[in-house]
């Protein structure tokens, strides 16, 4: 069983040339996922090659054992090694990870793979156990709100941005907790201000994210809390006119939310173990009074049409807008 390491300590071996063949990211956090592969992807070519080839798939899309076994044979006749990536793969058919628990042990020299298993519960099976324990683990979940100042307050300083204290607290309130909003704006600042040296309020933050797009967000997730159709499809809109370039950030941010929503269905232990990092504390206050409007079998429904939604984005085949709002109707 490789050595369980944190995930600044995987990030500094991958950027330090050192690829293992096989990694099991385990999380719901796009931003901190989406950041793995990058690095992730860059080790890879830099041991294999510009000849090394890239396949990837989604656990949706695989239904039974056969749609995985030729995936794992080796680098092609064209091909110096094979680099696969295997999406959710929670959604796979049971047979699909049986068999993937089975081949991962016999993986070529010439093969290096990554599942990505993005759903905060702690359901026991073997499959599950076995991939873990030959794997590199990464953990991908999002930081428990006691981490977000420090982390963020890093983040900026890679933009060789200086927020304060107030300046920090308030981006981690407007964008929710969530590090992909606090990404994008931290973009945003960094391209709005013109003295790099000067200290960034809250002031400032609130005049470069926009306080009003934010709160549209915010008040886009109150209305799916309180099972609210109406605003919540003209939250959207309203988002929409504003030229929200974050629309689809929406999914990793209810996704939290549900499966927050589904931990406080849970005994008390499993409670805690569920829900710890999945999201901020910001979103988590707002959860208890709300925890009654929808039933276990409503957000597990929910959830699975939210992955659908999310496919469908990564795959440029449908309208943000539209999407959202379809998928509102189903579940609000």
């Amino acid at each position: 069983m490789p050595p369980k390491l944190s995930y600044a300590q995987i990030m500094s071996q991958l950027q330090g040339g050192s690829i293992s063949g096989l990694y099991f990211a385990r999380g719901s956090d796009y931003y901190l996922y989406r950041k793995f592969l990058g690095e992730f992807q860059a080790a890879f070519m830099t041991r294999f090659g510009p000849n090394a080839s890239l396949v990837q798939r989604w656990g949706a899309d695989l239904k039974i054992a056969t749609d995985v076994s030729n995936l794992l044979g080796g680098g092609g006749l064209f091909s110096s090694a094979s680099l696969i990536l295997l999406h959710e793969i929670q959604d796979a058919g049971t047979g699909v990870k049986t068999k993937l628990a089975e081949l991962l042990g016999k993986l070529p020299p010439d093969t290096v793979v990554l599942l990505h298993y993005s759903v905060s519960d702690f359901r026991k099976a073997k499959w599950l156990d076995s991939m873990q324990h030959m794997a590199q683990v990464v953990p991908v979940s999002s930081p428990e709100a006691s981490q977000l100042p420090g982390l963020v307050g890093k983040m900026a300083s890679q933009r060789g941005l200086k927020l304060d204290k107030a300046g920090i607290y308030r981006l981690i309130e407007l964008s929710h907790g969530e590090l992909a909003i606090i990404d994008n704006e931290l973009e945003k600042i960094s391209l709005y201000i013109d003295d790099e040296t000067a200290m960034i309020g809250a002031e400032l933050v609130d005049q470069v994210t926009g306080a009003i797009e934010n709160a549209q967000v915010a008040q886009f997730i109150a209305a799916i809390f309180n099972r609210n159709r109406k605003m919540a499809v003209q939250s959207l809109v309203e988002i929409e006119h504003q030229g929200k370039e974050g629309l689809p950030y929406l999914v990793a941010m209810l996704y939290n939310c549900l499966i927050q929503l589904m931990a406080l269905s849970e005994p008390p232990e499993a409670r805690k173990t569920i829900s710890q990092g999945s999201t901020s504390g910001f979103v988590l206050q707002k959860l208890g009074p709300v925890s009654k409007n929808y039933s276990m079998q409503e957000l597990q429904y929910a959830t699975r049409e939210l992955a659908t939604l999310d496919l469908q984005f990564r795959l440029g085949s449908s309208d943000t807008l539209s999407s959202f709002s379809e998928w509102v109707s189903k579940v609000v």
